[in-house]
């Protein structure tokens, strides 16, 4: 426990060039860019501490002149992310005004590639990225509670891959599919990687629309959603090298129709209908299968023996849903 007057103050500022341009017959688009902020820790019994961040970045992409609809970009930059009051507060809750930002050096590499499958448009978007994360500053998380050591003792790096399949896979409708993958780790006073808490490894992702042939105004939707465990976190302020244990993957699957009864090609010109623009009727499912799916875990320490017990926390269940959704 602890009791703190602090003020804190912040100035901040950016400045972003642009230009469009060509490379023989292919088209360019540049991008540079530069973020400055200053910021003043000050309070009662707080030695007051100033300090000041430049973080420069850059885009480039291009768009060949090819048959294929392709657009690359390349981006990267130096970033910071300059300490808030919580990251500030050590484990005895006491303001340490010192704490640095946390530094990234990252690039992206990105595709978008636009193309016709059974004459219809259809986007595949992709990201590789990497980052190797300087003057970190740990936390742990426990239940919704995130506690930051308050120092920059760790240094950490993160790469993965994005990518995004949307297009009409029903003519009409827009459907997509997801797959992501992320691997990020820790090392903290050279002891060695592990987990960060952020550490999620696998995501996928597909939402299907449809629509009912001799009914088009009767629509449905699947949402699918599977992800790898995240790390299950550790007690506020204990070892995270201790609890290095994951949480059970993640799944779900949402179910909803929808009806429209009135849109622009279907006005009422009477009745209770006449008022509206749009009104659309639906129900939803959300979590059919009722999977106790879990977030982040509750430690509770034994009485007798002084060990602590991850209790997981659960997310909503399944849920019944009924929408209604209008335009004047």
């Amino acid at each position: 426990r602890a009791t703190n007057d602090v003020q804190i103050n912040r100035v901040l500022g950016y400045a972003q060039w642009s230009k469009r341009t060509t490379l023989g017959d292919s088209e360019l688009w540049l991008n540079a860019g530069v973020r400055s902020q200053t910021w003043t820790v000050s309070g009662e019994g707080i030695e007051s501490t100033t300090q000041s961040v430049i973080s420069p970045r850059a885009q480039i992409s291009l768009k060949p002149n090819w048959e294929m609809d392709m657009l690359f970009r390349v981006s990267g930059g130096f970033y910071h992310q300059p300490p808030f009051y919580r990251e500030l507060r050590d484990s005895t809750g006491t303001v340490v005004p010192g704490v640095k930002a946390q530094q990234s050096i990252h690039i992206v590499l990105g595709n978008d590639y636009s193309f016709d499958l059974w004459e219809r448009p259809f986007t595949l978007n992709t990201e590789v990225y990497y980052k190797d994360l300087t003057n970190v500053n740990p936390y742990t998380l426990e239940n919704v509670r995130i506690r930051y050591r308050a120092k920059n003792n760790a240094v950490a790096y993160a790469y993965g891959l994005d990518m995004r399949l949307a297009g009409e896979f029903v003519p009409g409708t827009e459907s997509w599919i997801s797959f992501g993958y992320l691997k990020t780790e820790e090392n903290i006073d050279d002891r060695g990687y592990i987990f960060r808490p952020t550490d999620q490894r696998l995501k996928f992702g597909v939402l299907f629309q449809d629509y009912v042939k001799i009914i088009p105004d009767l629509k449905g939707y699947l949402n699918l959603v599977y992800n790898t465990g995240l790390p299950g976190g550790s007690p506020s302020y204990a070892d995270p090298y201790n609890f290095q244990r994951r949480l059970p993957d993640y799944k779900r699957a949402d179910l909803g129709i929808s009806y429209v009864l009135v849109h622009d090609k279907k006005r009422k010109d009477s009745g209770i209908f006449k008022p509206f623009k749009e009104l659309t009727l639906g129900a939803e499912i959300f979590n059919i299968f009722d999977v106790q799916n879990s977030i982040t875990n509750t430690f509770v320490r034994d009485v007798y023996t002084k060990v602590q017990y991850a209790i997981p926390n659960y997310l909503t269940p399944r849920v019944f849903n009924v929408r209604v959704t209008a335009k004047f």
